[in-house]
């Protein structure tokens, strides 16, 4: 398995896991948002809220991931 197969198998346990944790619980912003220093969950109390801000959250990641994926095949065309 290569470093590309291994990075998109944890990708996908990444959003496995995320959609579990969306499904079952309410969202704790403290958790998502964990590099913040407030109390994101009393900053926003309303649930619909924080799956938006959750979701906001996991569309930033998959972009920056999806990102990193054309650097690198913008690097591997160069290199031919």
């Amino acid at each position: 398995m290569d470093s590309e197969q291994i990075e998109k198998q944890e990708q996908n346990e990444v959003i496995e896991q995320e959609e579990l944790e969306s499904a079952a619980d309410p969202v704790d912003l403290n958790r998502v948002f964990n590099e913040e220093e407030r109390d994101l969950n009393s900053m926003f109390p309303d649930g619909e809220m924080r799956k938006f801000l959750k979701q906001v959250d996991r569309n930033r990641r998959s972009n920056q991931r999806f990102l990193k994926g054309m650097k690198k095949e913008k690097l591997l065309e160069e290199d031919e």
